[in-house]
């Protein structure tokens, strides 16, 4: 847009004089890419016939030096990266020799805008590894539905890349102790604050807080209830009311002892012992070590190690929020109790429901359909009885992206005999130097597959914790120090290693009710944990057996045996999503610049079996404009952008977000495709991508 203003003065005559005449006006572009080049120029008379001189100004980017004639100039502008909207960066003054002049103001887009795709036809290498997506031959992007793509999950981070639908399968039990085994997402417990992340996405470097700093993570502190109960360290009780009002002492702190760990008259139970070190390397060594805490000595437990809640011996935090708890929990129970042998007893009655079989074939001993995934109790059975449905839970729709915790909560009478068994107390609270001074004593124990929230110390401390064939065969006399008797070479190589199932567990995966699976000869194992907590889980990944992980949990505090095979189970996933992400598509840090507007038009359906979308298939879109995160001119990939949904109206496939006041500059976008009909395949078939650019100053 051009604009035209005058000057004008008092002649000293009595006829006025005029200022310039414009008449004419040349501009090459007003649309010019960043840092490019317009040619502009104008020619104008003076009606007085005196001389013009014209002066040509820029309030950003740069000029040329001019050409001027006697009644036209000329001159080159390079624009900069971008300029504010509306706004006219380029004037030329044109003034006679009677000090009257005119002006001409240059508009001018600069930089891409909504209408220049900056998304080529999909093809190889223009997108960051799909997830369940592939690039087909006429260029769309597919989901393959029902096909999973194999990928490793690690105990000590549980992530699916995307939404998938989930269930837990009960394959064996090998222990005196009862259990029940439950899960929760990760940025609940980070939600509820429990969890100093280092502002950082990975979970790897987050650890427990301390906000009253008393030497007990809070954590811990509300899932046994250790907090004082009154004073500048207290805390609220995680459940409806405290059972037990006893306090102690320790390290010059004091604290509530845990209702998890008191008889049903609320005895006192605290001691200062003399026990052995549970440090590795150190467990010659006997040190003096407060312990809190009983354990039950019949087989009636009536009220005692209880903290009330839905359950008597689960912690009320690790239950499904519900009024019993105070609605405090953040757990989901899938199996309330993993028994599955030839009597109908619990380990001193502890567990949280009766055992009702006497069947050991692969089924818990109660009604598992009784109750609901997250452990409430069901108001209708829709399999009334134990069968076999009653070896499956399926968790529903997990979300991608969200990190799950695994956990074992174990039944049974913790024993600190690390020189002989390997079994130690749980620790509450470590000196610097790692040494426990705060042992705890109660039935009732937590192991979590991110072994950082794991109390127990590792006092063997060797790397790693453990290691298996897969593929083979348990066997008791086979040890990690000469694994090259009683047991398996891996497959492909010469080096044995100890198997890893039980016989019954290793054949009854090979049944139909399990689907025939025959497990690899191939390596899994525990990692040791620098942190020196003892792990819990061990997560075996076979590459025949993609979205179908085994999981064997090791029940005793210190490790014990270290079989990992006391509880075992089958993780199965299969997605229901499919993500597709750009790379970024403006590729430069442009500094004071920042993309303000973006233009997305989609084609996405189904070609070969639905035609169109169908009911169930969803496609969803989002961009963002920190995809890469930039320090001076060296721009490294941001994991987790800042996504902004795109809307679209009904009907409509094209659409223009406004995302003023946003600062950045590195622009990406990504399709999510879910689809619930195992019949279609959904489609993308292009994105066309536009956007502009903002001053930001």
């Amino acid at each position: 847009m051009l604009a035209l203003l005058t000057t004008s003065a008092r002649a000293a005559s009595t006829k006025p004089a005029s200022p310039p005449l414009i008449l004419g006006i040349n501009q090459s572009r007003s649309v010019v890419p960043s840092r490019g080049t317009a040619y502009l120029g104008v020619t104008a008379r003076d009606p007085q016939g005196s001389a013009l001189t014209f002066t040509w100004t820029a309030t950003t980017g740069a000029l040329d030096a001019p050409v001027h004639g006697v009644d036209i100039s000329e001159v080159t502008w390079t624009a900069p990266d971008c300029i504010i909207p509306g706004t006219s960066p380029v004037k030329v003054t044109v003034t006679n020799a009677h000090g009257l002049s005119a002006e001409v103001d240059f508009s001018f887009h600069v930089g891409p805008t909504l209408y220049e795709n900056q998304q080529a036809p999909f093809a190889t290498g223009q997108f960051e590894r799909p997830l369940n997506m592939v690039l087909t031959s006429n260029g769309a992007l597919q989901y393959p539905n029902p096909y999973p793509e194999p990928f490793a999950l690690s105990a000590e981070n549980i992530v699916f890349p995307t939404e998938h639908d989930v269930s837990l399968t009960f394959l064996s039990q090998t222990s005196v102790a009862s259990h029940s085994m439950g899960w929760l997402y990760y940025d609940d417990v980070v939600a509820r604050g429990y969890v100093d992340t280092k502002g950082t996405p990975d979970s790897s470097d987050d650890t427990l807080v301390d906000t009253n700093g008393n030497g007990i993570t809070d954590f811990h502190e509300d899932l046994y209830n250790l907090a004082p109960f009154n004073g500048s360290q207290a805390r609220p009780y995680v459940g409806k009311a405290r059972r037990c009002l006893q306090t102690f002492y320790s390290g010059g702190f004091n604290y509530g002892v845990p209702d998890l760990a008191l008889n049903a008259s609320c005895s006192t139970a605290f001691s200062r012992l003399t026990l052995d070190d549970a440090r590795p390397g150190r467990t010659s060594e006997r040190i003096p070590v407060d312990v809190v805490g009983a354990l039950l000595s019949s087989n009636v437990p009536n009220g005692a190690f209880s903290d009330g809640g839905l359950f008597p011996r689960i912690p009320n935090l690790l239950e499904p929020a519900a009024p019993e708890n105070g609605n405090k929990g953040l757990g989901n129970l899938p199996f309330l109790l993993t028994d599955d042998d030839s009597n109908f007893t619990t380990f001193k009655r502890l567990a949280p429901v009766n055992d009702s079989d006497d069947w050991s074939e692969g089924i818990p001993d109660y009604d598992v359909s009784a109750y609901t995934p997250s452990g409430l109790r069901r108001a209708t059975n829709p399999d009334p009885g134990i069968t076999s449905f009653d070896r499956t839970v399926k968790l529903g729709l997990v979300q991608g992206g969200r990190e799950l915790v695994f956990f074992l909560i174990a039944y049974y009478d913790p024993t600190h005999l690390p020189n002989d068994d390997g079994t130690v107390y749980p620790c509450l609270k470590k000196a610097v130097d790692g040494r426990c001074t705060l042992h705890l004593r109660s039935p009732t124990s937590v192991f979590f597959s991110k072994s950082r929230w794991n109390l127990d110390q590792d006092s063997v401390g060797t790397t790693p914790v453990a290691e298996h064939n897969m593929g083979c065969i348990a066997d008791e006399r086979c040890t990690p120090q000469d694994p090259n008797n009683y047991s398996c070479a891996l497959g492909g190589s010469s080096q044995r290693l100890c198997g890893w199932l039980d016989d019954s567990a290793y054949y009854r995966l090979r049944t139909p009710g399990y689907g025939n699976i025959v497990l690899p000869k191939e390596r899994s194992g525990v990692l040791a944990a620098s942190h020196g907590s003892m792990p819990h889980l061990e997560i075996g990944t076979a590459t025949t057996l993609p979205g179908t992980w085994l999981l064997g949990f090791e029940d005793l505090n210190g490790g014990g045996d270290r079989n990992f095979n006391n509880v075992t189970f089958l993780l199965k996933a299969s997605s229901t999503t499919g993500l597709v992400r750009s790379h970024v598509l403006s590729d430069n840090a442009l500094g004071h610049c920042a993309i303000s507007r973006v233009r997305i038009e989609k084609a996405d359906g189904n070609l070969q079996s639905c035609q169109t979308a169908p009911t169930g298939t969803e496609f969803s879109y989002a961009i963002a404009t920190d995809c890469k995160v930039c320090t001076g001119v060296f721009c490294q990939r941001n994991p987790s952008p800042s996504w902004m949904p795109v809307p679209f109206a009904e009907g409509q496939s094209s659409t223009i977000l406004d995302l003023s006041p946003s600062s950045g500059d590195q622009l990406c976008w990504k399709a999510t495709v879910r689809s619930l009909d195992p019949t279609c395949r959904p489609e993308l078939f292009h994105m066309n991508i536009g956007y502009e650019l903002n001053f930001v100053p």
